[in-house]
């Protein structure tokens, strides 16, 4: 079946529902009976449309074909272009005027390469990055303005730094409040953080904490397509207390080594789909976050209906990660059709004691995932330690009695897996002793080892426990459930058990 996605003055997405993850079998699009495009993606997108145009679109695949019609939007077109301006002159103030003078029946096209600060989007806007255009980071953070920590919006901080409150650049595209935004095109942000120091001593508060990509803080209706955005100072997409966002066929890239270079993170967030794009970077892929203790107690906004769809992730950390900053809760997750490709983890949960009574982390699923050359695909760890935590009660593995900053674990399913090339083990699936995770279910997985693979840690704890091609370490645990688990290569230990309250194999 074919869905159409999105649609703009000059483009459209569209997906194809289906079993296969990312990729599909070679089709042909044709549109009013001309042939455009070749494709073997289950999402793409098609561009140079024309602005308040019927246009019927025929999908052929094999011996099967599919028909849908749809209809651009009717805005006018602005130009922002600027053959004066290098690549080395600062374009913020021009290309800001052009948005403020933006109407909501207009679309601004920026054509040309341009170096920018910080900008600041409005309520209904169209954004138009054609292919060959190119917005460029400032590489000197002394140029950007700050986002105070005793500064708000809506109520809520506009300075933050993972989950907590911190003076914080502007990043290179900010959204402060605002609604129906729609930024899309083939074109390219460049932050160029790799020809700045924001990746030196990066740990090391200069000024503010680093910026991100694109911020949209208390935004709703915003919709992302097509565009590439890469070499981010720290994450690449931070939505915060946001809703109703798509990001649709972008790509978001920096290098393998560069520090804290998340793709998407939406924090606090309702309703958000990612579907058909591609991260690959320097830690998660896609990091789902609510916020540490203090401001998930004063906000109680959790993440919640986030879906993650025919998307490809590589090289990071974690694939897809809940927290470690989820004291606001994470629910009704789901993750499908989905590749992990040489990510040091597929799913990855990390949480701890402290994180407060609301840290609910529920309703989470993975079906129809590929995952290969990923050291250990399955880890949900209560006990997380960050390099820089204090040794403390939260990692100490006895009983505690369970109160206010005790989180809470629910419902995790993972279906229908094809996992190749594992090196530490398949699930690491530790709750507390007092908040035992609630159930377990994983079903028709097939596992295949790497044959040079060497141990290492599955899950950050404090006793940095080493694996080699295991099956399941499992504590603390209410109920587990394995159903059609296929060990293709022999497993060194098939389960460590300590804790579990019920096991059901077939």
């Amino acid at each position: 079946m074919l869905n159409t996605v999105l649609v703009t003055p000059t483009s459209a997405s569209f997906e194809l529902i289906n079993s296969d993850c990312f990729k599909t079998d070679p089709y042909v699009v044709y549109l009013n009976g001309k042939k455009i495009i070749e494709n073997d993606k289950n999402v793409f997108s098609i561009y140079d449309l024309t602005p308040n145009t019927s246009y019927s679109l025929k999908l052929v695949q094999k011996e099967k074909e599919e028909t849908i019609s749809f209809s651009t939007e009717n805005k006018e077109r602005v130009v922002y272009k600027n053959d004066n301006l290098s690549a080395n002159d600062d374009a913020t103030k021009e290309i800001q005027l052009a948005l403020d003078n933006l109407r909501a029946n207009q679309y601004l096209e920026i054509q040309g390469t341009y170096k920018v600060v910080s900008l600041f989007l409005k309520s209904y806007m169209t954004i138009y990055l054609p292919k060959g255009s190119s917005l460029l980071g400032e590489t000197d953070r002394n140029k950007f303005p700050i986002f105070h920590a005793d500064s708000y919006s809506s109520g809520i901080p506009l300075g933050t730094w993972e989950g907590r409150v911190d003076d914080c650049y502007a990043s290179i595209i900010n959204g402060i409040g605002v609604s129906h935004i729609t930024i899309y095109g083939q074109g390219v942000i460049d932050c160029q953080a790799q020809n700045s120091d924001f990746w030196i001593n990066h740990r090391v508060k200069r000024g503010a904490r680093r910026p991100k990509g694109i911020f949209l803080h208390t935004c709703s209706d915003v919709v992302f397509q097509g565009i590439s955005v890469k070499n981010t100072p720290s994450w690449n997409q931070h939505p915060f207390y946001s809703k109703n966002l798509i990001y649709c066929d972008c790509t978001y890239i920096s290098p393998e080594d560069s520090p804290n270079t998340d793709g998407i993170d939406p924090e606090s967030c309702d309703n958000v789909k990612i579907l058909g794009c591609y991260i690959s970077d320097g830690d998660d892929c896609i990091a789902v976050k609510s916020g540490k203790y203090e401001l998930a107690q004063k906000y109680k906004t959790p993440c919640s209906n986030i879906i993650i769809r025919n998307c490809y992730m590589e090289k990071g950390h974690g694939g897809v990660t809940l927290g470690s900053e989820n004291s606001g809760g994470i629910n009704h997750l789901q993750v499908s059709n989905c590749i992990f490709r040489h990510t040091d983890r597929g799913l990855r949960i990390k949480s701890q004691r402290s994180r407060g009574n609301l840290a609910i982390i529920s309703d989470i699923s993975f079906n129809n995932i590929k995952m290969d050359d990923v050291k250990a695909p399955l880890v949900i760890n209560a006990f997380y330690k960050a390099g820089n935590d204090e040794i403390d009660y939260r990692f100490d593995r006895d009983y505690r009695e369970f109160d206010s900053l005790t989180p809470v674990f629910k419902n995790f399913a993972f279906s229908n897996m094809e996992l190749k090339d594992v090196s530490y083990g398949v699930g690491y699936f530790l709750g507390l002793p007092e908040s035992k995770l609630a159930e377990v279910k994983v079903e028709d997985i097939t596992v295949t080892y790497k044959k040079d693979a060497v141990k290492g840690e599955m899950a950050m704890t404090k006793e940095h426990e080493e694996f080699l091609k295991i099956g399941f370490y499992v504590s603390n645990v209410t109920k587990l459930i394995i159903k059609n688990v296929k060990f293709l290569d022999e497993p060194s230990q098939k389960y460590i058990i300590d804790n579990v309250d019920d096991i059901v194999e077939e």
